[in-house]
Protein backbone atom coordinates (compact mmCIF):
# COMPACT_ATOMS: atom_id res chain seq x y z
CA UNK A 1 0.00 0.00 0.00
CA UNK A 2 1.37 3.70 -0.41
CA UNK A 3 4.70 1.88 -2.20
CA UNK A 4 7.72 4.22 -1.43
CA UNK A 5 11.02 3.59 -0.39
CA UNK A 6 12.77 3.44 -3.64
CA UNK A 7 15.40 5.74 -2.43
CA UNK A 8 16.31 3.51 0.36
CA UNK A 9 16.51 0.12 -2.03
CA UNK A 10 17.71 1.15 -5.15
CA UNK A 11 17.56 -0.54 -8.09
CA UNK A 12 19.36 -3.66 -6.68
CA UNK A 13 17.78 -4.06 -3.64
CA UNK A 14 14.51 -3.56 -5.47
CA UNK A 15 15.81 -6.63 -7.80
CA UNK A 16 16.63 -8.64 -5.01
CA UNK A 17 12.55 -8.78 -4.25
CA UNK A 18 11.97 -13.05 -4.48
CA UNK A 19 8.84 -13.08 -3.26
CA UNK A 20 5.19 -12.44 -5.07
CA UNK A 21 4.39 -8.71 -4.59
CA UNK A 22 0.86 -7.21 -4.36
CA UNK A 23 1.26 -3.58 -4.87
CA UNK A 24 -1.64 -0.99 -3.75
CA UNK A 25 -1.41 2.50 -5.19
CA UNK A 26 -3.16 5.79 -5.72
CA UNK A 27 -2.59 7.75 -8.30
CA UNK A 28 -3.45 11.30 -7.02
CA UNK A 29 -1.49 10.52 -3.32
CA UNK A 30 -0.48 13.43 -1.87
CA UNK A 31 2.95 12.05 -0.03
CA UNK A 32 3.91 9.53 -2.54
CA UNK A 33 4.73 10.91 -6.44
CA UNK A 34 3.23 7.90 -8.39
CA UNK A 35 4.57 8.48 -11.74
CA UNK A 36 8.18 8.94 -10.09
CA UNK A 37 8.41 6.64 -7.00
CA UNK A 38 5.74 4.42 -7.21
CA UNK A 39 6.44 3.90 -10.60
CA UNK A 40 10.59 3.18 -10.04
CA UNK A 41 9.33 0.61 -7.80
CA UNK A 42 6.78 -1.53 -9.85
CA UNK A 43 9.46 -1.26 -12.75
CA UNK A 44 12.40 -2.48 -10.85
CA UNK A 45 11.34 -5.29 -8.31
CA UNK A 46 12.99 -8.45 -9.02
CA UNK A 47 9.72 -10.17 -7.57
CA UNK A 48 8.72 -13.54 -9.49
CA UNK A 49 5.10 -12.92 -9.80
CA UNK A 50 4.06 -8.74 -9.07
CA UNK A 51 0.93 -7.43 -9.00
CA UNK A 52 -0.20 -3.90 -9.06
CA UNK A 53 -3.86 -1.98 -8.67
CA UNK A 54 -3.98 1.80 -9.11
CA UNK A 55 -6.44 3.45 -7.56
CA UNK A 56 -7.45 6.25 -10.15
CA UNK A 57 -7.94 9.78 -8.64
CA UNK A 58 -8.12 8.60 -5.12
CA UNK A 59 -5.44 10.19 -2.81
CA UNK A 60 -3.21 8.34 0.09
CA UNK A 61 -5.91 8.54 2.79
CA UNK A 62 -8.19 6.40 0.43
CA UNK A 63 -7.94 3.90 3.44
CA UNK A 64 -10.60 6.09 5.66
CA UNK A 65 -13.22 6.09 3.11
CA UNK A 66 -15.28 3.19 4.07
CA UNK A 67 -16.05 2.01 0.19
CA UNK A 68 -12.47 2.42 -0.66
CA UNK A 69 -11.54 0.59 2.90
CA UNK A 70 -13.90 -2.37 1.23
CA UNK A 71 -11.67 -2.22 -2.15
CA UNK A 72 -8.64 -2.38 -0.42
CA UNK A 73 -9.55 -5.26 2.34
CA UNK A 74 -11.01 -7.22 -0.95
CA UNK A 75 -7.81 -6.98 -3.11
CA UNK A 76 -5.55 -8.13 0.45
CA UNK A 77 -8.05 -10.89 0.97
CA UNK A 78 -7.93 -12.61 -2.41
CA UNK A 79 -4.44 -12.25 -3.12
CA UNK A 80 -3.54 -13.59 0.57
CA UNK A 81 -5.77 -15.99 0.04
CA UNK A 82 -4.34 -17.25 -3.06
CA UNK A 83 -0.54 -17.03 -2.19
CA UNK A 84 -0.79 -18.10 1.55
CA UNK A 85 -3.83 -20.54 1.42
CA UNK A 86 -3.70 -21.72 -1.91
CA UNK A 87 -6.93 -20.56 -2.81
CA UNK A 88 -6.74 -20.95 -6.57
CA UNK A 89 -10.40 -19.97 -6.58
CA UNK A 90 -9.32 -16.54 -5.31
CA UNK A 91 -7.45 -15.43 -8.27
CA UNK A 92 -9.58 -14.34 -10.26
CA UNK A 93 -10.31 -11.30 -7.59
CA UNK A 94 -7.44 -9.80 -7.86
CA UNK A 95 -6.83 -10.36 -11.91
CA UNK A 96 -6.64 -8.03 -14.92
CA UNK A 97 -10.17 -8.85 -15.82
CA UNK A 98 -11.97 -8.22 -12.57
CA UNK A 99 -10.06 -5.19 -12.50
CA UNK A 100 -10.82 -3.81 -15.80
CA UNK A 101 -14.35 -3.70 -14.74
CA UNK A 102 -14.00 -0.45 -12.72
CA UNK A 103 -13.68 2.60 -14.53
CA UNK A 104 -11.80 3.97 -11.20
CA UNK A 105 -9.55 0.85 -11.02
CA UNK A 106 -6.06 0.61 -13.03
CA UNK A 107 -4.11 -2.63 -13.88
CA UNK A 108 -0.27 -1.88 -13.34
CA UNK A 109 0.49 1.58 -13.39
CA UNK A 110 -2.02 4.13 -14.74
CA UNK A 111 -0.72 6.67 -17.06
CA UNK A 112 -4.50 8.41 -18.13
CA UNK A 113 -5.39 6.28 -20.66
Amino acid sequence: MAPSGAWLYGERGLAAADRPVLMIAATQDEFIRYLIETRFIFEHLGAPELTMISFVDKDHMRALDPEQSKRIKHFAVAYFGYHLQGREDYMEFFSQDFVSQFADLAWGIYTGE
